[in-house]
């Protein structure tokens, strides 16, 4: 029987495991609202170790505050994380108990030492690309659609996906409501336990990043790019989303809440990005052209 329901307040706890653990640092101590159960599945950290004999557990996905996560940054107070928590890592708490900060940085120090050996190679690249995008040569959605074509070549599959639901409200009903059985209708053949999509509006702009490795909806946006999976964007994700997505060219205004989505169990997610105005200007095709990776990803917003 499960403990928790959409609402409860719950503390996640920093238990001293060892190994293959499905929480990050960053999220440990804090407290946080349920904001779904997402089912029973069997427990990542024992199939880790060989055990697959091991007990299935509830699996919660669990809203925290940005503002209390980073309590000395300034934030837009509306920003959110979700994130998927296993019912052992969870204690219920009472409406009136007040958030517990804490230090973030062990999590920083690993990734910082982790990054190490990339820093200079990624100076002298991020370098080139500011001088060429600073003289007009190129812009940063130019860069980051040319590294699309070469590491995702599957991305037609979530377009087509996109463009069914702008163009069909029933079936973007479904897909907001179970996103893997809809997928399944278009005979696209999915590997995932359960696909997730979260909607763009006009208010609210999601963002998709997974801290502890690189979970991704492969069955729908083939190969996840490289620095989706870099150490740096993982961390930086959680942290200053805002600037990450002003570095992919997207300057977030702060009347928008910004939702982020840390993928790390056994959910994956796709953005649904907003239709553009002229939708019925084009064809299904040019609709499907129009939609990057980026934007199922959340660094893109816009669909032109």
């Amino acid at each position: 029987m499960k403990r928790f329901a959409a609402g409860d307040i719950v503390r996640v706890l920093a238990l001293g495991k060892t190994g293959h653990v499905r929480i990050p640092h960053y999220i440990r101590n804090q407290i946080g609202r349920v904001t779904e159960y997402c089912g029973t599945y069997l427990n990542p950290e024992d199939l880790a170790v060989g055990n697959t004999s091991g007990r299935a557990v509830d699996l919660y996905r669990v809203a925290f505050a940005q503002t209390q996560l980073w309590p000395n940054d300034v934030i837009p107070h509306h920003d959110t994380l979700i994130i998927e928590i296993y019912d052992h890592w969870l204690a219920p708490v009472k409406e009136t108990q007040m958030p517990h900060d804490h230090d973030h940085g062990e999590h920083e120090a690993l990734v910082i030492e982790d990054e190490a050996g990339n820093i200079e190679a990624q100076i002298i690249v991020d370098a080139l690309q500011e001088v060429l995008i600073g003289k007009g040569l190129l812009t940063a959605l130019e860069v980051t659609g040319a590294i699309a074509k070469l590491e995702s070549p599957g991305i037609h599959l979530g377009a087509q996906v996109v463009v069914k639901a702008w163009t069909d409200p029933d079936y973007r009903a479904r897909l907001l409501s179970d996103g893997r059985a809809a997928v399944q209708e278009l005979n696209i053949p999915v590997t995932e336990a359960r696909i997730i999509v979260v909607e763009n509006t006009p208010q609210l702009h999601n963002l998709i990043t997974c801290t502890l490795c690189s979970c991704y909806p492969r069955s729908i946006l083939g190969q996840p790019p490289s620095w989706y999976i870099s150490k740096a964007y993982r961390a930086r994700s959680v942290r200053e989303p805002r600037r990450v997505l002003a570095e992919f060219g997207l300057d977030l205004s702060e009347d928008i809440q910004l939702v982020v989505h840390d993928s790390n169990a056994d959910m994956r997610y796709l953005v649904l990005p907003e239709p553009p105005e002229d939708l019925d200007r084009f064809s299904l095709n040019e609709l499907e052209a129009r939609i990057s990776r980026d934007h199922l990803i959340g660094v893109a917003r816009e669909v032109v």
